[in-house]
């Protein structure tokens, strides 16, 4: 007697195209449907043990979680270094306009030191 084997993956899909590295890598006969991993066939001969799909969905899933964190973590690193350089410009662009300013009221920078994320001026004040 035949049978249609419908196995689903319990996990959400959230970037398919990691799903789809996973599944190239893994070279498994699983497929991508409504978000989930599906195994989805026609048993002529009851042949195909549905213990072992369930295992193999599981390890892609195990696989998929294990690539997409380490996604979510690269994305997480790449916007704090962004944050991180635009303060950093915020700063400088501050230091510029204290330097400017005191030059206009007539003070000569004497010394700049940058320590910590914090930029420290020495001003001189001209005397003629």
């Amino acid at each position: 007697m035949s049978r249609t084997i419908n196995i689903k993956g319990h996990l959400l899909i959230q970037n398919i195209q990691i799903a789809r590295e996973v599944l190239n890598e893994l070279g498994l006969d699983i497929k991508i449907e409504n978000k989930r991993f599906i195994f989805n066939e026609y048993d002529r001969w009851d042949q195909i043990d549905e213990n072992q799909k369930r295992k193999e969905i599981e390890k892609i899933e195990s696989l998929y979680t294990q690539k997409f964190n380490k996604y979510l973590e690269e994305i997480a690193e790449a916007e704090r270094l962004k944050i991180e350089e635009e303060k950093r410009i915020r700063r400088e662009e501050i230091a510029n306009k204290a330097i400017e300013n005191a030059k206009k009221q007539g003070y000569k920078l004497k010394k700049q030191i940058q320590e910590d994320n914090t930029i420290r001026l020495v001003l001189q004040k001209r005397t003629y």
